[in-house]
């Protein structure tokens, strides 16, 4: 009896840690089953970090925002023993993109890394291109291309069209890498910093309106023009945006042009982080802080 009663806290343990663990696989989506793609919208603060992770388990980070939250948004939504991302892609560098990348690449095994390539200094910019140029894969995006991630998700990289490598560049916004994810009748349409030149080039190449859009810039009054999004028409907006920043994103011009198409906006300044979750058909959106 004694030695059953020296037991009983070792199986509390166990019992509180499998709880924990299931609790964490649930709310990051996985309790839905296979067959499921899935997209964070992290709360990252002024800038962008969009996880996703698909069918059959490839998982890619696009952006890493500002800072290292994106390091504990990460340790939210996955299991404690994966150590490893398959892709990571750096729309355009600037701060609020790049720097959280340092330190994933540091912590995180990764297999490929997207860039564009364009020569603009930011601060952390060659700490973290040495440290990819160490073990990962680095592949240049110098035309439109698609990705296959697995389980019937596609990302098309529409932009760039041109390459860019080693191209100096005043305003780095307006080389952000833009990408459209589906996974059967579902469409994401990734569009980073992009400036309204860009969009419409983007504009030319969509077939179809998209379900959600990650809305340009932050939600600058520079992007999302109302040509743009007659194209896109998307049925949901994301804006990644910091509470109280000093930019004044949104812009109260870009809410009105939302609106004025019938997006509903989600924002992580006032919603926290978002999850879409997609079995091919229409996704579902979540407020879920982290």
């Amino acid at each position: 009896m004694r030695h059953l009663k020296k037991l009983k806290p070792f199986f509390a343990i166990i019992i509180l840690t499998a709880v924990l663990v299931f609790s964490q696989w649930s709310y990051a989506g996985h309790a839905f089953g296979r067959g499921r793609l899935i997209v964070w919208f992290f709360d990252v603060g002024q800038g962008d970090a969009i996880f996703i992770e698909t069918p059959s388990g490839h998982q890619m980070l696009i952006d890493g925002g500002p800072g290292d939250v994106v390091i504990s948004k990460l340790g939210s939504v996955m299991p404690f023993w994966d150590r490893a991302i398959d892709d990571v892609l750096l729309t355009h560098p600037h701060a609020d993109h790049l720097d959280g990348l340092v330190d994933v690449v540091d912590r995180y095994r990764v297999s490929r890394v997207y860039i564009s390539g364009v020569d603009f200094y930011t601060p952390l910019g060659p700490e973290f291109y040495a440290r990819v140029s160490d073990g990962e894969t680095v592949i240049d995006v110098t035309r439109p291309q698609e990705i296959d991630l697995g389980g019937g998700v596609i990302l098309r990289l529409l932009y760039t069209t041109s390459s860019l490598v080693g191209r100096q560049i005043d305003d780095a916004n307006a080389s952000s890498l833009v990408g459209l994810l589906t996974y059967g009748e579902t469409s994401v349409l990734l569009t980073g910093d992009i400036t309204a030149e860009r969009e419409a080039e983007i504009a030319v190449q969509l077939d179809a309106p998209v379900d959600v859009l990650k809305v340009a810039h932050h939600g600058s009054a520079y992007s999302s023009t109302m040509d743009f999004l007659n194209v896109a028409k998307p049925q949901v907006a994301v804006i990644s945006v910091g509470a109280d920043n000093d930019y004044g994103h949104p812009a109260a011009s870009t809410l009105d042009r939302l609106r004025a198409i019938g997006a509903a906006v989600l924002r992580t300044d006032i919603d926290g982080d978002i999850r879409l979750i997609s079995d091919g058909l229409e996704p579902t959106l979540a407020k879920l802080p982290l």
